[in-house]
């Protein structure tokens, strides 16, 4: 499990670390995007003619959102494409 926690929830994301530390298959990160990337999948569709990763994105927005309103998201990333498992760790 990936626990994505907002820059504004230190307190959670300390509290999260502190409880799962020694959970293997966790990990916890902090939410390192400052703006919104629509301009970019907007480009990406128009390059490629279709959009072949729709739901991807779908599913991205799901987390974008509950990371906005709630502070903090968490994804199974045993369901998520490497590729994008690893751009969020490095973002």
């Amino acid at each position: 499990m990936l626990f994505i926690v907002s820059r504004e929830r230190m307190d959670l994301y300390e509290a999260l670390r502190g409880a799962l530390w020694n959970e293997l298959d966790c990990e916890i990160i902090l939410d390192r995007r400052e703006r919104e990337r629509r301009q970019g999948e907007r480009r990406a569709v128009a390059r490629g003619g279709h959009d072949r990763r729709r739901a991807q994105r779908r599913e991205r927005m799901l987390v974008d959102r509950e990371v906005r309103e709630c502070g903090w998201a968490v994804v199974d990333i045993t369901t998520w494409p490497e590729e994008s498992v690893d751009s969020m760790r490095r973002s």
